[in-house]
């Protein structure tokens, strides 16, 4: 925003407030109401005046605040800036950010989804899931300077965790994977808070022999489907993790296009049952994947 006077902000809470999760702390002190707009609880308006400020060269940010109220902002989204740069033939472009929390942490039903697989398949749709400080701060400054509409995906349950974060301004291309912990017997992928039961399950696997190559996704879209392959074409076995459905889920597609590369490669998908989540804690624990389960789902590609 210091580089770009022209840049704005906006959604709910996100003013003299900081936002809902104190994401924008700071903000609205600095550069003010102009620039940093709270707006009303409308989400499929907040998005759409986003994309049209976009589209007419004033680069957006919009914070929704639950990813599960995207969904009335995807008219905007998916058919019209996802879209606007083919259907003008490059002559118009919708540089905006749509950052967005997903995932459960004991706010019930309508508020704890990870509809991230929902929009993977839109082109000219860019969607990234960070799992760190640092690479939410490479991620976030590089969708910042993307000519296209980028969803960016926190987490409510990785907030509270810290993280080296550089001094200095750095920029994490989207399509690229890291990988997490090495190994040789097979390879876990996952993504945003996925990461954390899924180290810990590596961990686990490794007490009992397997050694696990843990690839944090981080860019959905594009997938760096040239790691995957590269991994699993050393392990042989691929385990997907996500906190999101199964059914026509990341795990989905990650499985398949390693599949079409080798054959022969044993695979497995795990994510949430196929219930909606709880706000029963106990119930919404019991819906989503842990250390144990992976480690169980693991175990069984070697049976």
């Amino acid at each position: 925003m210091r580089e770009d006077p022209h840049m704005l902000l906006m959604g709910q809470d996100i003013g003299e407030f900081g936002g809902p999760y104190r994401d924008f702390a700071g903000l609205h002190a600095e550069f003010g109401p102009e620039r940093v707009r709270d707006t009303p609880v409308a989400e499929a308006s907040t998005v759409a005046l986003a994309v049209g400020c976009a589209a007419a060269g004033v680069r957006s940010l919009v914070s929704i605040t639950y990813m599960d109220f995207l969904m009335m902002g995807l008219d905007p989204l998916v058919n019209y800036a996802a879209k606007l740069r083919f259907k003008t033939a490059g002559q118009l472009r919708a540089p905006v950010v749509v950052k967005t929390t997903a995932g459960a942490n004991g706010q019930g039903v309508a508020h704890s989804q990870a509809l991230e697989a929902w929009l993977m398949g839109v082109p000219g749709l860019k969607v990234v899931a960070p799992a760190s400080p640092a690479d939410a701060y490479g991620l976030l400054k590089q969708a910042l300077r993307e000519e296209g509409p980028v969803v960016f995906m926190d987490h409510k349950r990785l907030f509270p965790m810290a993280g080296p974060v550089s001094r200095t301004q750095e920029f994490i291309p989207f399509g690229q994977a890291r990988m997490l912990r090495p190994g040789r017997d097979l390879t876990i992928t996952c993504h945003s808070f996925m990461t954390v039961p899924t180290l810990a399950a590596a961990s686990a696997l490794a007490d009992k022999g397997i050694e696990a190559e843990v690839l944090d996704l981080r860019s959905l879209a594009p997938l760096d489907t040239a790691a995957i392959i590269a991994s699993i074409g050393r392990t042989g076995r691929l385990l997907t993790v996500e906190e999101g459905q199964v059914t026509c889920g990341v795990g989905a597609e990650v499985a398949f296009r390693a599949r079409e590369a080798l054959p022969t490669l044993r695979v497995a998908r795990l994510g949430a049952l196929p219930v909606p989540i709880s706000s029963n804690p106990v119930l919404e624990a019991a819906s989503l994947p842990d250390l144990a389960r992976i480690v169980a789902a693991a175990q069984k590609l070697f049976a």
